[in-house]
């Protein structure tokens, strides 16, 4: 199965992997991109092109500024026959921006990232955890600082990719922080929270756009950079209610069963779609690629 971008990062690997054990040898030449980059970037933001597409979606810090419809790979989602995008709010902000035909919506795919059988036990050495590779960021440099200042059982942990020992330090934190790495790149870093969130931690993210559309978004406490320190020091302190609240008996097992069951669906899905014959490509599709990429 030819796999486009792929790195020891990707979180929903696992899954799609899972997916087409199960299904017929005949997709095995299907090219599968996996997109894993920010879309949701306010202007300013480094790593936009000039011209980057202006979106409709408002940013979280000032209603009237919206979104940028970052693309990274652009030919990928003409070339590839599916294209697996780790947050929902990604694939929103591309759909209502129009930038691509209806012919390429169809083949993207929303790809979980539940690597992890879910797992909530209670034995948990670190009382705070963040896993950030470039501490020197300023913007989480500073965050970082602060949450050692209050929190004296904070750990940043570098250096651990592989799947077995990501599973076994997610299962020794109990809360797990996640921040933006910048003041423009604002679409959730799913690579971190969901598997986190699977492994029983309560999760403290930095809120994001489009948050009602997640999922999975009632089981992680959101709030402002800002608030972040105040937040993971006050839900320590009340640990064993909020950890009851999210992970006794709430739902969310079942919850992320039904993730993965949605995306076999969506898969089944867009195969279909990228089998269709050429000759059911619409005329604007055929048109728009030899625009976009002659030659």
């Amino acid at each position: 199965m030819p796999y486009l971008n792929t790195h020891h990062l990707l979180m929903n690997l696992p899954v799609v992997q899972d997916y087409f054990a199960r299904r017929s040898a005949s997709d095995a030449d299907l090219n599968i991109f996996f997109q894993d980059e920010h879309n949701l970037v306010l202007p300013g933001g480094r790593g936009v092109r000039r011209g980057c597409r202006r979106g409709t979606i408002p940013s979280i810090f000032d209603d009237q500024e919206k979104y940028q419809v970052r693309v990274v790979n652009e030919r990928q989602y003409i070339l590839s026959d599916i294209i697996v995008e780790y947050n929902i709010p990604n694939i929103i902000n591309i759909l209502k921006s129009k930038k691509f035909p209806k012919d390429i919506e169809k083949k993207i795919v929303y790809g979980p990232s539940i690597p992890f059988q879910y797992s909530s036990g209670v034995n948990r050495g670190i009382d705070v955890l963040t896993n950030i590779i470039n501490t020197q960021e300023p913007r989480r440099k500073d965050l970082l600082d602060k949450l050692a200042g209050v929190v004296p059982g904070y750990r940043n942990v570098q250096g651990i990719y592989d799947l077995p020992g990501l599973r076994d330090l997610y299962q020794s934190a109990k809360i797990v922080v996640n921040p933006h790495q910048t003041w423009h790149h604002h679409s959730i870093e799913e690579f971190r929270v969901l598997p986190a969130l699977s492994q029983g931690c309560i999760v403290i993210s930095e809120d994001v756009p489009l948050r009602t559309r997640i999922p999975y978004h009632e089981y992680v406490i959101w709030c402002s950079y800002e608030e972040i320190p105040e937040v993971t020091a006050d839900v320590l302190l009340n640990y064993d209610r909020v950890f009851d609240c999210i992970h006794g008996h709430s739902g969310l097992p079942e919850l992320l069963t039904s993730m993965l069951t949605d995306f076999d669906k969506s898969m089944d899905e867009a195969i279909t779609a990228s089998r269709a014959p050429e000759s059911e490509i619409s005329t604007a599709t055929r048109l728009w690629r030899q625009l976009r990429y002659r030659g």
